[in-house]
């Protein structure tokens, strides 16, 4: 009896080692899909393509709101923006993710490394950003918390703590 019972552990230790992990969410793909083309900065069609035609953008440090993908594409401006990543690394680093399923959002943290913009050499900046995704797994909301240095790219920007419509 104390044989099957030490044959019966083993065996159900074994076939529990051998199930594999949890899969991968669709939200966790689309988010890691989303990371991969924003740190390459090649792509600008497939990056929009994450968001949904009326998705919004706060950058809350920045000030800046976008009120749909158009909006978004002007505020990145990739083909016209003349940045140029640092000492050969992505643009950015993410540290930690979290994905909630159940409510669609997906929260990253990271570092955005050296890069020159427009001739002025600036970074490294510490980051967090927001999404929320709508059923079809399209951004429909991001929100920016950007350690933005020096402090004088700042010193002019909107209130976003306020309605949209009150910073006008």
């Amino acid at each position: 009896m104390i044989n099957k019972l030490i044959l019966f552990v083993f065996i159900t230790i074994g076939l529990s080692a051998c199930q594999s992990s949890p899969n991968t969410t669709e939200l966790e793909n689309t988010l890691e899909q989303y990371i991969e083309v924003f740190q390459k900065r090649q792509n600008f069609e497939q990056f929009l393509s994450f968001y949904a035609p009326d998705a919004q953008l706060e950058d809350m440090l920045y000030g800046h709101y976008a009120s749909n993908r158009q909006g978004i594409a002007e505020f990145y401006d990739w083909p016209n923006s003349k940045l140029t990543v640092l000492e050969g690394m992505p643009l950015f680093s993410v540290d930690q993710q979290v994905v909630d399923n159940l409510q669609r959002v997906a929260i990253f943290s990271g570092v955005f490394h050296r890069f020159s913009y427009f001739g002025k050499e600036l970074g490294p900046w510490r980051f967090l950003i927001k999404l929320q995704f709508n059923e079809q797994g399209k951004i429909i909301y991001q929100q920016d918390w950007i350690n933005y240095t020096p402090r004088s790219l700042i010193t002019q920007s909107k209130n976003l703590n306020v309605p949209v419509q009150a910073n006008d």
